[in-house]
């Protein structure tokens, strides 16, 4: 039996375009894909929010429900990489490591502050004064040679704020060896005279030192104690009543402008039936004492100043030879007359 194959041959097809089109240039083919993508945001509607992201029921569109997923229990645990493990033990590692490096460089950096001779204070600069006597008291409190981050410098201020002629101080440190100290001196108002010695008296009433060792104790205003107690207590550093000290110049300075007293000398006593307080007396080169009191009278001084004043013009007028003038109970002054 003889079968007949049809050959089937594949024939390519050219057809010709009726007309030839320009290919498109660059420039257009970027505006026409742009002006597709446009089209095709601009026929996605816009859909509001949904309640899960604003809290509002959105008022259009269709809204998808997502369900949460379930809540896993704090027991699941998802085990770490150990790649990541071994980064963190050798983070950890470093730390560690750098903070002992700068332990190991704060313990030698102390030590060797605390050891070196370079921080030995060698030199002690002392300011504001040129009192020989307080910067060689200064001088011999041992702080030469002292380390100069160990020095106390809070117990030096005491120490050296507790000389009597030293009124306040400033200490500060410069590296590597010094010391700057800066001091006040205290400055005498007045002398105070006992049977033991005459000492300088700053406006605080801080007993400052022997007359004898202020420089200018001349030019001063002297009070003479003949109270039992002063001559017992009074030395450098007694603290004496600033409000008296106070009074005692205030009054000298109205004395010395005063009529009817021409040279007087003021005395300090305990006089019985104060109570212990003492009053200061005008022992007048006439010979007669005026009992002043003291700063703690209710009468002030100025009304007792006019009573004195006032008996002395009727004593001059009189040709009154007075012997004692006792201003200390307000406005009854009492006076005597010599025999």
């Amino acid at each position: 039996m003889t079968m007949d194959y049809k050959t089937h041959t594949r024939r390519r097809v050219v057809s010709m375009p009726r007309e030839t089109a320009r290919p498109l240039r660059w420039a257009d083919r970027h505006a026409n894909k742009r002006n597709a993508n446009g089209e095709r945001h601009a026929k996605s509607r816009t859909v509001k929010r949904t309640l899960a992201q604003t809290g509002v029921p959105a008022s259009e569109g269709r809204v998808r429900f997502v369900r949460p997923m379930p809540r896993q229990s704090n027991a699941t645990h998802i085990p770490a990489r150990s790649g990541r493990q071994k980064l963190q033990s050798r983070g950890f590692v470093g730390r560690m490591l750098f903070i002992v490096a700068l332990l190991a460089i704060g313990i030698v950096g102390v030590g060797f502050a605390l050891s070196s001779t370079n921080f030995q204070i060698h030199q002690i600069d002392i300011t504001g004064t040129q009192n020989t006597m307080i910067v060689d008291d200064i001088q011999h409190m041992g702080i030469q040679g002292q380390n100069i981050f160990l020095l106390d410098v809070g117990r030096l201020t005491t120490q050296i704020d507790s000389l009597p002629r030293v009124d306040s101080v400033e200490i500060s440190k410069q590296l590597p060896n010094l010391v700057i100290i800066n001091v006040v001196e205290r400055a005498p108002v007045l002398l105070w005279q006992t049977s033991k010695g005459t000492f300088s008296v700053d406006n605080k009433g801080v007993v400052i030192a022997s007359a004898s060792d202020t420089s200018g104790a001349g030019r001063l205003f002297t009070v003479v104690d003949v109270s039992k107690t002063g001559t017992q207590q009074i030395h450098p550093g007694t603290l004496l009543n600033e409000a008296d000290i106070a009074f005692v110049t205030q009054l000298n300075t109205r004395l010395q402008h005063l009529p009817g007293i021409s040279a007087f000398t003021l005395h300090y006593d305990v006089l019985p039936g104060q109570g212990g307080h003492g009053s200061f007396i005008v022992a007048s080169s006439n010979g007669w004492l005026a009992y002043l009191g003291n700063a703690d009278d209710s009468n002030p001084l100025d009304n007792r100043l006019i009573e004195l004043q006032q008996i002395l013009h009727l004593a001059q007028q009189q040709h009154l030879k007075l012997a004692t003038i006792d201003l200390r109970f307000g406005l009854r002054p009492v006076y005597t007359l010599k025999s």
